[in-house]
């Protein structure tokens, strides 16, 4: 009897593999027709960053298993809810990033890097190799574990040329206008050449990102700091640089769904899509939406020439034709519902 009953369920076993090789094409991802990418989990490098909570948010929201990766020791405080597993390393460390369990997940999405225009001109050399430097030590190590998942390699927007027409879409001139752009040109090619030995490596180029959590060093937070001091002291006067410039902001909570969508989507048409609103707005109009937050009024701007830089472009809009195209993605936010919620959490 009981060597009946093995003969039946070796037989129903054998049925059910070769329905499942007839039912589910043999692809690239796929051993038999058995998706070998069946895990949930998506990598998260840079998980302790501005954009990293947000996505982490995100994709706990969609039901994904999120592994954080990062040079802490820990989680911050405000990730932890959304990370399953954590791991500490500086991708910059060939070492600790070959340590990185890379195999099982089904996607990775790479945030981390040096991310600072300014900051770059005062560290070029740093810039103008790091960010390549960790985008080779991920890739190659992902690539010797076997990863066979798609790995979103986070670029700039910021390597376009300003001097030309806009909006700028994917096949705009770049231009390394500063370390910065130098080391996301280079980190850009090192992808470029992981994807055509046969990984599967996706380029995205947000543009200026905004919304709650961000910190000191870019515009919001800085005029928000600057707007603070004036509403402690009662003056009506705010020292700022060039606020006629125009640029293209977007939601974070927007972006790192357009993450998402590159790192998930079955299959893509091409290697770099933009992220952008498609609109720009003034330095002018950035700082009325944070005094409209604020409850300020009667603030006078005075330009600090100092501040000014000569070469900065007046008007820059992104193009996002292609990924709103192919993926149905487009921003829901906007920049004064961005600014009133990241008011709203710093005063929290």
């Amino acid at each position: 009897m009981k060597e009946y009953l093995y003969l039946l369920l070796a037989a129903e076993i054998k049925f059910t593999i070769q329905l499942i090789i007839e039912i589910q094409p043999i692809s690239g991802n796929a051993i038999l027709g058995i998706n070998m990418n069946m895990n949930n989990e998506i990598v998260v490098t840079g998980i302790n960053g501005f954009v990293g909570e947000h996505l982490a948010k995100h994709l706990k929201e969609q039901g994904y298993s999120v592994h954080g990766v990062a040079r802490e020791e820990g989680v911050r405080d405000k990730v932890a809810p959304y990370v399953d597993t954590y791991s500490q390393a500086d991708l910059l460390d060939k070492k600790a990033v070959d340590a990185l369990i890379l195999k099982t997940a089904s996607a990775i999405i790479h945030l981390a890097g040096l991310a600072s225009v300014a900051d770059s001109f005062n560290k070029p050399e740093l810039y103008k190799t790091g960010n390549a430097e960790m985008t080779e030590n991920l890739l190659s190590s992902a690539k010797s574990q076997g990863f066979n998942g798609r790995t979103v390699v986070v670029s700039t927007g910021a390597l376009y040329s300003p001097d030309q027409a806009m909006p700028l879409n994917e096949s705009s001139e770049t231009v390394q206008g500063s370390p910065y752009a130098i080391g996301k040109i280079k980190a850009e090619e090192v992808a470029k050449s992981f994807k055509d030995s046969g990984s599967d490596v996706v380029i995205v180029r947000p543009f200026n990102h905004i919304g709650p959590g961000q910190e000191t060093g870019f515009l919001v937070p800085d005029l928000y700091e600057e707007l603070l001091k004036l509403n402690e002291t009662g003056e009506k006067t705010i020292s700022v640089g060039n606020l006629n410039t125009k640029r293209d902001y977007t939601d974070v909570r927007d972006i790192v769904k357009a993450y998402t969508k590159l790192a998930t989507a079955d299959s893509l048409l091409h290697d770099t899509y933009n992220v952008s609103s498609g609109v720009s707005y003034s330095g002018f109009e950035i700082l009325n939406y944070l005094q409209q937050a604020l409850g300020l009024d009667d603030i006078r701007p005075v330009v600090d020439q100092s501040r000014v830089r000569p070469t900065d472009a007046m008007d820059i809009i992104g193009d996002t034709t292609r990924i709103s195209s192919e993926l149905g993605w487009k921003p829901l936010s906007n920049p004064k519902i961005a600014i009133e919620d990241f008011v709203a959490r710093r005063q929290s």
